[in-house]
């Protein structure tokens, strides 16, 4: 007999995940299978568990304790002379929105760091210092192994997005510059909530009135507490096998094209992460 097919609702609801970010994960990234017959989509539920199995695998927990850890070293790079050394893709940015984009990139970093030697067993360098005149051009600085560290043979960047995206989108500077493009790029998602500040601050007595309020009042959203953040490491892919355009479904680039590689087509297995780290 065979398997009985779900259609997207029944899907969506197997997997228990949010209905945008399902759509995301089948339609753009093709991350998870499915057939499409008679116009509509349907799923095996076998395919949906090896693709939960896979995200279960591929993500990691960050405690509280390592996120202030992150978000500290957030503001200080916010405040550097060199804050503005990124792509500029969001123009002008105040100091606030500046430690919000770099502490996903921080978040992502030791998500992927924790990943590699809990799965493993090898243990990569991050630089943790803040260089307030340069960026530093690749995001892993060494491994480290008996007690020594050894420079790596290929260049490492970590990319890092909101939990619903499905591609690795890289900017030409870091991908056609001689000294900023990497060997290998590491996809990221991080389930960080917009919030994470106030939830930080919920407890606190400037803060406090607030969070009292919003309890007690209806119609009004909660200040959730920030327990933890799950780094989920979407996939990697080596350089020359992304592809150069100039719009993805539902976002067309300004001032040109980038490079683009979808969650679906990245290098995942375990048998992928082995042979990655054996070149390293």
């Amino acid at each position: 007999m065979s398997e009985k097919l779900l259609n997207s609702t029944q899907a969506r609801e197997y997997l228990k995940i949010e209905k945008k970010e399902f759509e995301n994960y089948f339609k753009s990234s093709k991350e998870i299978k499915y057939s499409k017959i008679g116009g509509r989509f349907w799923f095996k539920s076998e395919d949906l568990d090896l693709w939960n199995k896979l995200k279960e695998n591929r993500t990691v927990i960050l405690t509280l304790k390592e996120y202030e850890k992150c978000f500290e070293f957030a503001i200080k790079m916010a405040y550097s002379t060199k804050a503005s050394h990124g792509t500029g893709i969001r123009g002008v940015r105040s100091e606030v929105q500046m430690s919000d984009d770099f502490i996903l990139g921080i978040l992502a970093e030791h998500g992927v760091q924790k990943f590699l030697k809990d799965k493993y067993q090898i243990e990569v360098e991050l630089d943790t210092e803040v260089h307030p005149d340069y960026i530093t051009e690749q995001d892993f600085i060494g491994i480290r192994e008996n007690n020594k560290l050894r420079k790596l043979k290929m260049g490492v960047a970590i990319k890092s997005s909101k939990w619903k995206n499905c591609y690795n989108i890289i900017p030409p500077i870091e991908y056609e510059n001689s000294r900023r493009k990497s060997d290998i790029y590491i996809f990221v998602r991080v389930g960080l909530p917009s919030d994470h500040l106030f939830r930080i601050l919920r407890e606190h007595s400037f803060f406090k009135n607030v969070k009292d309020f919003l309890e007690k009042s209806e119609g009004f959203r909660k200040i959730k507490e920030l327990k933890n953040i799950p780094i989920w490491i979407a996939g990697f892919s080596y350089y020359g096998e992304f592809g150069k355009v100039t719009e993805i479904p539902g976002q067309k680039f300004d001032n040109g094209y980038r490079y683009v590689k979808a969650v679906g087509e990245m290098h995942n297995s375990d048998e992928d992460w082995k042979k990655l780290i054996k070149s390293l």
